[in-house]
This record gives C-alpha cells, structure tokens and sequence, in this order.
C-alpha cells in the first residue's frame, strides 16, 4: 500500500518529467543559441527526461506492479542510475566548449570518461549479483549490498573533477555562465545529501531537472545579451559610416550656393558656411560617439542641417521647430537623418514647398519627437523612400535601448515619423 513518501515521490518524477519536456521544447526553438549549444542543451534534456522517466517506471513497477515484475525494476533501476551519470561528462564537455577549448584531446575529458567507464563497470556487474544491490523480497525497495559503497565513488569524483574545472576555467567564462555550471553542480549535490538523509524521498530527480533548467535560464540570457549587443554594435557602426557618406550631390549643391550668396548676399554666405561647419563637426562628432547623446545636441545638429538646405532650396523648404521638451536623451545620430529623409523624398520643385515640422512633448511615461512633412507621404502600404538602410538603422538603435519608431501617413498628406523614449531614458 502507498503512503504519503510515495505520492510525494510520484508528484516529484512527474513534475521532473514535465519540466524535462519542457526544457527540451524550448530549446529546440530557441533563438540566438548556436548550433553546438543547442545539441547540447537537447542532449541534456533528453538525457533528464529518460532519467526521469526511468524513475517513474521504477516507482510503478516496484509500488504499484510488485514481485512478479522484478525484471521490469531492476531494469528501470539501471537505466535510472545510468541516466543520470551521463548528465556530468556532457555537462565537462559543454563547460571545456565554452571556455574556448577543445574537448577532443582534452585531459580533462578523458579523465572523466574513464570515471564514466569505471562506474559503468560496476553498475553492469551489479546486475549479475547482490553484492551491490538488489531489491527486496516483495518488491518494494532497493537494499544495498557489502559493495554498494564502490558504486557512488565515480559519481562523486566526477562532481569532485567538474568543480575543480569550473574553478580553473572561471576566468575564460562570464559571470552568468558561471553562475550557471555552479547552479548546475551545487544544486544536485545537495539534493543527493537530502537524499542520504531522507532516503526515501527522491529529491534528486527535482532538483537535477531544476538545476538544468535554472542553467538553461542563465545560458540562454547572457546569449541574448550578447546578441544584443552584437546588434547595437553593428548599428553603431552603421551609424558612424552613415555620417561619413555624405551625399556628392548635396555636398556640391551646398557649396554651389554658398559660393553664389558670396557675390549677392556675403552676410548669408557666412551664415549658411556657419550652419554647414556645424553640420560636418556634428557628424564627425558622432562617429566617436558611443553613449546617447542629449536630445538638445541632435536638435542642433538637425537645425544646422536644415538652414543649409533652406539656403539650397529658398522657398521650397519651410521648416517649424516646437521643442519645449529636451530634457532627455536619445542615440546619435537619430533626428538628424529622419529630417534629411524628409527632405530627401519630399522636396520637388514640380510640388508645392515643402513644409516640415519638428515637434517634441513629454507624456507619463516617455519623450516624444515627431518629425511630420507635407510630402508625398505613403504608397500604398509603404512609405515612399522611407523603407532605407538609414531608417532600418535608426529602428534598429532604437530598440536596443527601449525606444520605438513608427513611420505613418500624415493628415492631410505628408509623412509622420514618431520616435518615444522611455522616460528612464
């Protein structure tokens, strides 16, 4: 008959085989793992699950089935005992991958396949005699042999080994991949003490299904940061290449009217030459730039900007500025380029003048800039010109620190492109 032991022990390999399935589901479409690592969290899940597994069987067979299906436990039993031995040689060989080294010729790896080997070797012998273990008469438990004791020596070597080579390869790791090979090594090893203590209650198949998991959890967080950051890297460097790649054709045109203005108007030539240093000194100052800068520091850049194409364009560029808010910052290299799209894919002097309105506010919980033309706006579902490596650029910078951009039609005609910083920002 079963007691509460045994239902406690039944809910716990349940719930060990769920989060096993779970575990592998997971990492089976995660994203931004690579390959390698992928096999081996698959590898790891599935080894849980058949450990897991193999422990149901057992507790079924022995509590439930009885004497007459003896085969059916030993057999469980061993494959419960073999199961959860593989999961720290593939545990070494994922740690020796992430410090950057080889696991074919490794010392370390050898050494812990011969621990392996060597409690293989005891395990398949324990199956043709009592001497290490057997079952006992009707069933129900495990009773240890004279020899039992050989059997947990290579486990506990194999922990031994595993800690000593995270400790020694500690540097070569970061600090979430270590926290996660300690999680993984700690918390069954001080499940297999509770165990000891509390013989009946299996707390081991919990806790080396939480552990995978917890370490899982790390891994999978410190991949995504890193794909984050590779991101916002390539972004900048998009960035900083954008501010080098000056159009020929505006550059020409810019100092094609400064040259004219010195002859009918000197006193605007100096302005415009003014507006167009400041415009080239912004851009070379955010090829350096890694930080955010203040949103100030991009409305100047913008203003400058828009003076000397108000100077090449005279009446075919009206420009409206209402930024009472600028107490917040934003990546460089932001507003800037959105003006310059504006101006780029709504001037025409076939149309109407061009009428381009930058406008910032403060809401509850964010800033808010609007970049707004009257040009010919969206095309069908896209925007017309909008869709270019330098708004996928600004997009992509956005996102990795919290902020988004939309690009809609404007009433009325026209484009509107709204960018909203977090207020931590």
């Amino acid at each position: 008959m079963m007691d509460w032991v045994d239902y406690v022990n039944f809910a716990i390999a349940t719930s060990g085989l769920m989060a096993a399935v779970l575990g592998l589901l997971v990492a089976l479409n995660a994203a931004y793992v690579q390959r390698w690592e992928r096999s081996y969290f698959c590898a790891t899940f599935l080894l849980l699950a058949a450990y897991v597994a193999s422990d149901l069987v057992a507790q079924i067979s022995m509590d439930f089935l009885g004497p007459g299906y003896e085969w059916l436990s030993r057999a469980s039993v061993f494959c419960e005992l073999l199961f959860s031995t593989m999961l720290i040689p593939l545990v070494v060989a994922y740690l020796i991958s992430c410090a950057g080294e080889s696991r074919y010729g490794s010392a370390l790896f050898r050494g812990v396949l011969a621990l392996w080997t060597a409690y293989f070797a005891v395990l398949v012998a324990a199956q043709f005699g009592d001497a290490v273990y057997t079952l006992s008469a009707d069933g129900h438990r495990i009773l240890a042999g004279p020899l039992f004791p050989l059997l947990p020596l290579s486990p506990l070597a194999l922990f031994i080994v595993a800690f000593v080579a995270l400790f020694r390869r500690r540097n070569a790791l970061t600090r979430r991949q270590r926290i996660a090979f300690g999680i993984y090594l700690v918390v069954p090893l001080a499940c297999i003490v509770l165990q000891a203590a509390f013989l009946e209650m299996r707390v081991i198949v919990l806790g080396t299904c939480a552990a995978a998991l917890a370490m899982f959890a790390f891994v999978l967080s410190d991949l995504v940061d890193a794909h984050i950051r590779q991101r916002e890297e390539a972004a900048l460097r998009q960035a900083q290449i954008m501010a080098l790649q000056m159009r020929p054709h505006f550059i020409y045109n810019v100092m094609s009217s400064i040259y004219y203005l010195c002859s009918q108007d000197p006193v605007r030539a100096q302005q415009v030459t003014r507006d167009f240093t400041d415009y080239l000194r912004a851009n070379f100052d955010a090829i350096g730039q890694v930080q955010q800068v203040p949103f100030s520091k991009e409305l100047e850049h913008t203003r400058a900007y828009l003076a000397v194409e108000r100077a090449r364009l005279e009446d075919g560029l009206v420009v409206e500025i209402d930024c009472p808010h600028t107490a917040f910052r934003l990546p460089p290299l932001t507003l800037q380029p959105l003006a310059e799209n504006a101006v780029k894919h709504g001037a025409d002097p076939e149309l109407p003048p061009l009428h381009v309105r930058i406008a910032s506010r403060e809401e509850s919980e964010s800033s808010v800039v609007t970049v707004e033309d009257t040009g010919p706006g969206m095309q069908g579902d896209l925007p017309a010109g909008y869709l270019t490596s330098a708004l996928a650029n600004i997009r992509e910078r956005l996102v990795a620190c919290g902020a988004t951009l939309e690009v809609e039609p404007r009433d009325g005609g026209g484009t509107v492109a709204t960018i909203r910083m977090p207020a931590r920002h």
